[in-house]
């Protein structure tokens, strides 16, 4: 565990086990991590030894933390922690489990809310496609006498290329940076660039500030590539985890964070063109956007989200999916429009966004959603609900619905019609063309 791994990776870890209150009472066990699925604590016996592991077994208890010590020397915390167990008999010793929420790998923790962390790394596999890292430089030569290329060179800095810097309160700023990593060696070089997110706080924060900023960006994120996207690397620093040299620099030693992550399709390649907009359309714009997707998070909070849901890749299509995003542009219009029923709603948004072209000939029967809605919501008598739909055309209203709930967000977040048509018109994502 000398290298920093990829939430991607499964992880297995052997060592001693305590919880923080009693640390001279450890036990030997086994953490298993498997993204998008567990992790599971293992130990071969119980915290107290000293009471009865059938009451310890019925009780299920639950530990804030849980502190460990790998047999490679990693400090680890588990974080909300919940106990099931299993005993044989006929064998002398029982096996305690643990489910956790999250894993800290660097450091011990008291508890999740501790500060003591002052900057974030938070690696994305579709921000680099987004946001070209710009790192590199290649330059071509051209032999004079063949016209033929004589020479490339590959070049780029140490240091990180800053992108982008926004300060979103007080104490936070979010950067975009473009770094390189060079491994391999003389006969095999292997260089990459990518793109990366910087989280820097003015005074110390808690893991779980970090990890609001990190989900916030995270659904930004999806918004711009209309695909849901995940972390793939969480690294965090705190100023007193370093290790000294001799000429007195510093080298901070990377945490890790890790946690169970929603499941999307890792083999779904990345394509540029399928982005609702990419970093380049929206350069100008991008540090009042960004401003506000962080600071009126609670007003816009539930339509992001249930925004989000509706572009997963699903393979089946449902009453659900439908309801997700119509229950969307319904709280949308309840919290920032002054309509006051699902059919004034939909007109008014109909026609705000009338002159946008890839809504121009969808001709949204308001009736039909509103008959669908009430139905589904409610699951009636379909007879007093006679425009309601399903199957295939259910799919198509949703289909159309969706792109109106793009709009709405695109406008709140601060883009301009114009711009909103702009944005649609460029992207080939199929959430947006059949």
């Amino acid at each position: 565990m000398s290298k920093t791994i990829n939430l991607d990776e499964k992880l297995e870890c052997k060592g001693y086990w305590w919880l923080p209150n009693n640390p001279n009472e450890t036990v030997a066990g086994v953490l298993t991590y498997i993204p998008d699925e567990k992790i599971l604590l293992e130990l071969i016996g119980a915290f107290d030894s000293k009471k009865d592991f059938i009451d310890t077994l019925l009780n299920e208890n639950s530990e804030d933390i849980i502190h460990g010590l790998t047999s490679d020397s990693k400090e680890l915390t588990l974080v909300n922690c919940h106990s099931f167990g299993s005993l044989n008999f006929s064998c002398p010793f029982p096996i305690m489990k643990y489910s956790c929420q999250f894993l800290i790998i660097g450091k011990h923790l008291n508890e999740f809310k501790q500060k003591c962390f002052y900057k974030a790394y938070i690696t994305i596999p579709e921000l680099s496609y987004w946001c070209s890292p710009c790192a590199l430089k290649t330059t071509i030569s051209i032999d004079k006498d063949d016209n033929d290329i004589s020479t490339t060179t590959i070049s780029f800095k140490s240091k990180s290329v800053l992108i982008n810097s926004v300060p979103i309160d007080d104490n936070t700023t979010i950067k975009i940076e473009g770094g390189v990593n060079y491994v391999g060696d003389y006969f095999s070089p292997n260089i990459n660039q990518h793109t990366y997110i910087e989280i820097l706080k003015q005074d110390n924060s808690s893991i779980e500030d970090f990890y609001a900023n990190i989900f916030m960006f995270e659904q930004f994120l999806s918004l711009a590539t209309l695909h849901t996207v995940n972390c793939s690397k969480i690294l965090l620093y705190d100023k007193t985890v370093f290790q000294e040299y001799n000429n007195g620099q510093r080298f901070y030693h990377p945490i890790q964070f890790f946690y169970i992550q929603r499941k999307v399709n890792m083999c779904m390649e990345i394509k540029k063109h399928d982005f609702l907009f990419d970093y380049n359309l929206i350069s100008e714009q991008y540090p009042k956007i960004i401003h506000k997707w962080y600071n009126d998070k609670e007003d816009i909070a539930p339509i992001r989200a249930h925004l989000i849901d509706s572009i997963q890749n699903t393979k089946i299509f449902s009453s659900i999916d439908f309801l997700i995003v119509v229950q969307a542009l319904e709280g949308f219009c309840t919290r920032f429009r002054t309509e006051a029923n699902l059919t004034k709603m939909l007109e008014a948004i109909i026609s705000e966004f009338s002159d946008i072209d890839k809504l121009k000939d969808d001709n949204i029967k308001i009736k039909q959603v509103v008959d669908s809605r009430h139905y589904y919501s409610h699951f009636m008598n379909k007879s007093k609900k006679p425009n309601t739909l399903d199957g295939w055309k259910l799919y198509n209203l949703t289909f159309k619905l969706r792109k109106l709930l793009i709009c709405c967000i695109l406008k709140f977040i601060g883009f301009n019609n114009t711009q909103i048509n702009q944005i649609l018109n460029n992207s080939h994502s199929n959430l947006l063309h059949k």
